[in-house]
């Protein structure tokens, strides 16, 4: 006769298993309701929004110098100035076609501020002024500006006489232009290398360097004055 197994005794039921507290139970059914989960979405959508919004907005560059009103003419043969301008935001460089050395790096920049600026339509402008204007005549600046992509709409390539070009350019930009005697009958010209920044109202507003750091505050302070 086999024993008995010895017996177990029963286990104490715990009345605390698969009992939620009312905390929990409020939880679960908050967690229930849509209504919790379009406002979780909203308040992580609203978030970044709002650090956004409490930055600082940049300030429009100090500087502010009255641009004399100037007439020229453009690649395509037509009175062009400052009149045209009006209301308007523009970069001037000034350059010359048969520049060997830094006017072509400046065109490459203006050109890269052209694709940079596309978002702002014809509210910015690009200008550039020829220091050489005895012989960038209008029909070589438009192969020199077709040669860059230049958009007409946007980007204007300016020439005049000697007197009015130096006239704008010296007295009225504050940039250096001129030729220097290298003997033999021979001619260097010189020319500031600077952009120019001028507000809607005809103001000077800053000048940059042709370089990354330059056209990024350039195209900031573009975009302030614009808004």
């Amino acid at each position: 006769m086999t024993a008995d197994p010895p017996s177990v005794p029963p286990v104490a039921a715990n009345p605390e298993v698969g009992e939620r507290t009312p905390l929990e139970a409020r939880i679960s059914a908050l967690v229930a309701r849509p209504l919790f989960w379009i406002t979780l979405l909203l308040l992580i959508v609203a978030f970044p929004i709002g650090r956004s919004l409490a930055r600082p907005l940049p300030l429009p560059p100090k500087m502010r110098i009255a641009l004399p009103a100037y007439e020229l003419v453009n690649q395509r043969g037509y009175k062009f100035g400052s009149k045209d301008l009006e209301g308007k935001v523009y970069v001037a460089d000034f350059i010359f076609t048969s520049c060997p050395s830094v006017c072509p790096k400046l065109t490459r920049t203006m050109q890269r501020i052209q694709r940079r600026t596309k978002n702002l339509n014809t509210s910015f402008q690009l200008v550039s002024f020829t220091v050489d204007p005895e012989n960038d005549t209008p029909e070589r600046l438009a192969t020199f500006a077709h040669w860059y992509g230049a958009i007409p709409t946007r980007w204007s390539f300016l020439t005049g006489s000697l007197a009015s070009i130096e006239t704008t350019v010296v007295k009225g930009f504050k940039i250096a232009m001129g030729k220097e005697d290298v003997g033999e009958g021979l001619f260097s010209i010189f020319h500031g290398e600077k952009l120019v920044l001028v507000d809607g109202e005809g103001n000077i507003r800053g000048y940059y360097d042709a370089d990354d750091d330059g056209v990024a505050t350039l195209i900031r302070d573009a975009d302030v004055l614009l808004n």
